[in-house]
Parts: C-alpha cells; sequence; structure tokens
C-alpha cells in the first residue's frame, strides 16, 4: 500500500471514530467529461483537450462540523505524461458563516471565477483550491466569499504563490450589484537571480435580470462593469494599471442560449512574454492580453437531469486584425450523492 492509500485509510478510519450524535456517512462521486476543440488563430495557440475527470469524496456530517476526504484524478486522452491524483482533504463548519481548511473542490464556490480571472483549462486541471474559504449567505439578497489558493510552495527553482480572492453580490428584485478582486502573489524561489511579481484584479458589476419579468421558459440576464488591474515586478517597481470595460448578456430558452461577452481596454496580461512570469503568474484567459475581445457563445443542452447534463457550446472568439477564432466544447457532467445516518453510540 502506498503513502497516499495508507493517508486515505487512515483519515476515514478516524472518521469512522469521531464520538458524536445525528451523524451521517456522506458520499458523493463527480464525473466531467471534456472535448474542448479551439481552432486559435494568430498570437493564439491552436489544442484540443480531450479527456475527463472524476472526483469520489466520503465523510462524516456531524452537524455543525463536517469533514471529507477523497481525490481528483485526470485522464487527457493521447497524453504521455500521466497526471498523478489529487488529494481532496478538508473540515467545513456550518453555521451563519461557513468555514472550510484544506483542499477544497472549487465547486463548493459560491461564484465561480470568470475568464478575466482564471482561465478555463487552469480551472479544469486544477480543481481544487489549497488553504481557506470563508463563506456567507444571506437569504436570498446577499451573499459573499473570501479565500486563499496557495497553488505553489517555495523550493530551489519553484516559487511560492498564492491568490486571495474576494466576491460577492447583492440584489432586489431585477438590480443587482457584484464584484470580484483578487490578489496574485508571486514570489521568488530560493534560488538567486529571481524578481516577485504581483497583481490586483478588480471587477465592480452591475446586474440586469429579467428572468422574473419575461417568463418561465425565456431569461435574459446582462452585467456590465469595469475591470482594472495593478500588476508590477519588483524589478524595476513600474506599476501597470490596465483598465477597461466588461460586460456580456446571455439569454435562455428552452435548453438553448446564447450569450456575448465584450472585453475594451487595455491588455491585462502585462507580463504574459515574460519567461519568469507568463501565464502561471497571470491565470487568467489569454484573450485578455488584446486591447478588444468579444465572444459569443452558441450553446444548447442536449441532455438535462438532475443526476446528469451533456451540453454542446459553439464559440466564436474575436479580436482585432485575426480571423474569427473558433472553438467547439462539449462538456457532460455527472453528480450522485449519498447520505446515510449513522448509528448513535458514545
Amino acid at each position: 500500500m502506498n503513502l497516499r492509500a495508507k493517508l486515505f485509510v487512515t483519515v476515514l478510519f478516524t472518521l469512522l471514530c469521531v464520538n458524536g450524535y445525528s451523524q451521517w456517512l456522506t458520499a458523493d462521486l463527480n464525473y466531467d467529461g471534456l472535448f474542448d476543440n479551439r481552432e486559435f488563430k494568430g498570437d493564439m495557440q491552436p489544442q484540443t483537450i480531450y479527456g475527463m475527470r472524476l472526483m469520489p469524496e466520503i465523510g462524516i456530517d456531524a452537524a455543525p462540523h463536517i469533514i471529507r476526504v477523497g481525490f481528483s484524478k485526470i485522464w487527457e486522452f493521447g497524453a504521455d505524461d500521466n497526471i498523478d491524483p489529487e488529494l481532496i482533504l478538508y473540515y467545513r463548519f456550518m453555521g451563519p458563516v461557513n468555514y472550510y481548511f484544506g483542499a477544497i473542490p472549487r465547486n463548493n464556490l459560491q461564484r465561480q471565477l470568470p475568464d478575466a480571472f482564471l482561465y478555463d483549462s487552469i480551472a479544469f486541471f486544477e480543481p481544487t483550491i489549497k488553504g481557506t474559504l470563508i463563506q456567507h449567505y444571506y437569504r436570498d439578497v446577499f451573499e459573499t466569499e473570501l479565500y486563499c489558493n496557495w497553488f505553489s510552495r517555495q523550493t530551489e527553482t519553484q516559487r511560492e504563490a498564492f491568490r486571495i480572492v474576494w466576491d460577492g453580490y447583492v440584489h432586489s428584485g431585477v438590480l443587482g450589484a457584484g464584484w470580484f478582486a483578487a490578489m496574485t502573489h508571486f514570489a521568488k524561489p530560493k534560488e538567486p537571480g529571481h524578481f516577485i511579481y504581483e497583481k490586483f484584479q478588480l471587477y465592480p458589476y452591475l446586474t440586469l435580470d429579467l428572468t422574473e419579468v419575461v417568463g418561465q421558459h425565456f431569461k435574459l440576464k446582462a452585467n456590465a462593469g469595469v475591470l482594472c488591474s495593478l500588476v508590477r515586478c519588483r524589478k524595476d517597481g513600474d506599476w501597470h494599471s490596465p483598465t477597461g470595460f466588461l460586460g456580456d448578456i446571455q439569454i435562455w430558452w428552452k435548453g438553448f442560449d446564447v450569450k456575448s461577452t465584450v472585453f475594451a481596454g487595455g491588455s491585462q496580461q502585462p507580463f504574459l512574454n515574460d519567461p519568469e512570469a507568463g501565464l502561471r503568474f497571470h491565470r487568467s484567459d489569454l484573450f485578455y492580453n488584446h486591447t478588444f475581445y468579444n465572444k459569443t457563445e452558441l450553446g444548447v443542452l442536449l441532455v438535462s437531469h438532475h443526476l446528469a447534463q451533456l451540453g454542446f457550446r459553439w464559440n466564436l472568439h474575436f479580436t482585432p486584425d485575426t480571423p474569427i477564432h473558433n472553438q467547439q466544447l462539449i462538456t457532460l457532467k455527472y453528480r450522485i450523492g449519498m447520505n446515510k445516518k449513522l448509528h448513535k453510540y458514545e
């Protein structure tokens, strides 16, 4: 039995031996299938990602205390390098404010980061947040969360890197307002000759949601805001402050949807071509390094079930002085859970 298997068994045995009352054994299986064919042009690299991700979890729910353990395993078809399983292990305290600590699956977040903050490829291949998550939810009018994701530990050649994110949303009727804020710290490895990079991002936005007005089967929602960044490398100390408009509008009708996202402003990734920083530092969609970007998505939900969803999207990406970028995306999501009450014991 290898070390990871021993750790899994030890944690599971500990969970089953915890004293308490009204305990439930919980289990979830999350499966994601992905086919992502990116026919990009110009400075955007074409690529096809074809694979699947399995994320089983098991735990003890002794409210308000919850401990869960599992793993995430990704198979990318045709890849020569094998991706090792990643441990899922976290504690959750449930109350007016929820607290998480450990390696936490991203699907526990109230709001997923937009592409301007987190590239969807990174989100797929890094499905956990390693650190702390704090959430607060008030009825149907307000929600907010704050978390720290420590995604790289310092070694001789590897940087210490983490990101702190704060997001929230408040709404009343058809009007709403929200924000995403992030600070990324990209420190030096132990070996000399490197420099620290830092990035602050802020996206406050307003929302118009006409879902309750236009009818049950037809939904219409629009967001509009300002995307601001402050970025620097401590080698020169100069701050870059690209700012621009970011907005989107989306329409749903009986399993079909159309979404158009527009960004216009300063390039959000000033160190994208710096070999010391690049995508690992910025972590956001590469299209936001253009001064204008439009993403038009045509989607259809082929299978809609409480356990499984199968969807197809055809995405068109528009950037200046470049032919249209074309993308076909097929996603399959399967979720199943189990709750079983344990016997009371002392």
